[in-house]
């Protein structure tokens, strides 16, 4: 059996026997059933790192060091780059469906009543708590412990899965399986509890299986450009830890539209990954050019020399 199905087998088995026992845990046990899921989905971003060591990846050579003056650019790009996706995503959405755009109303439904009453008094409003939830998904504490679940899946998907699948099925085909492959890793907590999307969206629950690929291709695509330019496995574990520590665009969002999840204004939704998806669509066209351009010249050298 070649490393990458003991890695595949192993990834997808164990992580979806930990997700059952959460999603049963969650469906049964109340308050302490649904933390027990929450710890399960922490422990399944483990799962890749535990396959890669099974299908004896080359650990050394993944790239450990972080060289932030080189990487500098890097850096900066998968530390903010998933917030600025995600508030462009939430404003195409919100144009497009303007009236799930009800902030005052979804912070007195979120809040108990008494905290309300002081948000109002203080004088507070919606644009002063979107400002502390997108300062707070770019500084908490939250991005290193996401840091570090992230490099948990990273060192699996991207340090072992991604190279083997370009090194059989070329850059661009190996960077779209890999992609689906990462989105179908999650289905069976997507379709028992509605994970990502809820269940009543449109399309329930096929339509989410599909939108949610199409979002992890895009996540990969732009992972694995931030892996090669910079060498270090830490640039996409911390761009996976942005995107999972992102501002919540729910905090503006009516609850009298629950089929529209599809759409956003998260930016796993149609509507939402949009900003996202032109990015990796567009790092795919660049690298392609890149990479004929090279052809190019080699062929005219060889042509010269000839």
């Amino acid at each position: 059996m070649s490393k990458l199905k003991k890695y595949l087998l192993f990834t997808f088995i164990a992580a979806w026997i930990i997700g059952c026992i959460g999603v049963h845990e969650k469906i049964h046990g109340g308050r302490a059933g649904r933390e027990t899921f929450h710890n399960c989905l922490a422990l399944c971003m483990l799962i890749p790192t535990l396959g890669a060591f099974l299908a004896k990846a080359d650990m050394k050579e993944m790239g450990w060091r972080l060289n932030a003056g080189k990487n500098w650019k890097y850096i900066a790009f998968a530390w903010l780059a998933p917030t600025v996706f995600q508030i462009i995503g939430a404003v195409f959405y919100f144009m497009v469906f303007p009236d799930d755009f009800t902030p005052d109303e979804t912070f007195k439904r979120l809040m108990v009543a008494e905290s309300y009453e002081e948000y109002q008094q203080n004088g507070s409003n919606y644009w002063s708590v979107i400002a502390e939830e997108i300062f707070d998904s770019l500084t908490s504490f939250g991005k290193v412990t996401g840091t570090v679940l992230g490099l948990g899946e990273e060192i699996g998907w991207r340090g072992f899965m991604y190279p083997e699948l370009k090194n059989r099925q070329g850059r661009t085909k190996g960077l779209l399986i890999g992609g689906v492959i990462h989105g179908a890793w999650h289905f069976p907590i997507m379709i028992l509890v509605g994970y990502e999307y809820g269940k009543d969206y449109i399309g329930a629950p096929v339509l989410g299986l599909f939108v949610f690929c199409m979002y992890t291709v895009s996540m990969g695509v732009i992972s694995d450009f931030l892996y090669i330019k910079s060498g270090s496995i830490w640039l996409p574990a911390v761009f996976h830890a942005t995107i999972n520590g992102e501002p919540r665009p729910e905090i503006l969002l009516s609850d009298s539209h629950p089929e529209r999840s599809i759409f956003g204004p998260a930016d796993i939704g149609l509507i939402g990954m949009l900003p996202m998806a032109a990015c990796a669509a567009f790092l795919l066209w660049y690298q392609y050019k890149r990479e004929q351009m090279e052809l190019e010249k080699l062929f005219d050298s060889n042509s010269f020399s000839g």
